[in-house]
């Protein structure tokens, strides 16, 4: 099961080698629509830019999220994965939404903690 389009740009799948197990994407290739929004804010765009923007949105917009799944980004993807496919799904709303509307990105990047993005 793949779903590219309820959360677009990223991808919300189950594993192939981990049935229950549940992963949300989002690629370099996509990200770079978005560029200017991390360079006016300082930050560099790229998976730990977004594990930022999650953990931010996670905290000001949807704590009851917190500690139900995991984050594992490396320089170009984003990557949040677990077993709770509905907190995933969550997710995958916010930032979904924060993708396509800059203000509300900005917003997200400006709030998080400056070591997120490490």
């Amino acid at each position: 099961m793949t779903d590219r389009e309820t959360y677009a740009p990223l991808r919300f799948f189950e594993y192939d080698h981990r049935p229950g197990s549940y992963c949300l994407m989002l690629t370099d290739d996509r990200m770079v629509e978005v560029d200017e929004v991390f360079e006016a804010a300082g930050q560099d765009n790229g998976g730990y830019g977004w594990e930022a923007v999650a953990r931010s949105a996670v905290r000001s917009r949807a704590p009851q999220l917190e500690g139900r799944f995991r984050y594992d980004p490396e320089a170009g993807m984003f990557v949040a994965y677990g077993q709770d496919a509905e907190a995933l799904r969550e997710l995958g709303a916010l930032l979904s939404a924060a993708f396509r509307d800059r203000p509300t990105l900005r917003e997200l990047i400006d709030a998080a903690e400056p070591d997120w993005f490490d």
